[in-house]
């Protein structure tokens, strides 16, 4: 809610200042950089509350025990993909390779041509490796959020599976 009220005050800043022919140049590059950030971070969340967005055209009319799967199917896909982009992150970021070069940066830069460390914003003070670590934070919460899910979905599975058992040895 902060981010988005953020949002507001820099856009509402921007409309004001070019009013009056004061413009704030990095208001624009500050509201964008922080609708990504808002963005990343409302994406983990809504996976851990699961509210993210599904298409259950093709899941809704299969019997119970299938749905459970599906769900365990989906879960799994977003662990991959979290995973994924922990890998991704840890190769981009390159924490070894820069502390190899002594956390200097254009020597690294110069070895390796991964500018992460090296890239400003056009109007900011800034280097973007600063706005870019919500990248890796964003990883690291939607793999945790993916594995709670999964782990819920697999015993939600697991004691349906038992409770048809003991009704089917009852009847």
């Amino acid at each position: 809610m902060a981010g988005m009220a953020l949002i507001l005050a820099l856009v509402l800043l921007n409309v004001v200042t070019r009013a009056i022919e004061r413009p704030l140049y990095w208001v624009d590059e500050a509201a964008v950089l922080t609708m990504v950030f808002v963005t990343f971070v409302g994406a983990s969340l809504l996976v851990h509350l699961r509210m993210d967005f599904a298409v259950t055209l093709l899941v809704d009319p299969l019997p119970a025990g299938l749905r459970h799967a599906a769900r365990v199917v989906a879960d799994l896909l977003v662990l991959f993909f979290g995973l994924l982009m922990v890998v991704l992150c840890w190769w981009w970021f390159d924490l070894p390779g820069i502390a190899a070069f002594g956390w200097e940066m254009q020597p690294y830069f110069a070895e390796t041509f991964n500018g992460i460390y090296m890239e400003r914003p056009n109007t900011i003070p800034l280097r973007k490796f600063w706005f870019f670590l919500i990248m890796p934070w964003f990883a690291l919460t939607l793999s945790l959020h993916a594995t709670t899910n999964l782990l819920a979905d697999v015993g939600a599975m697991m004691r349906r599976a038992a409770f048809e058992e003991r009704h089917e040895a009852e009847v």
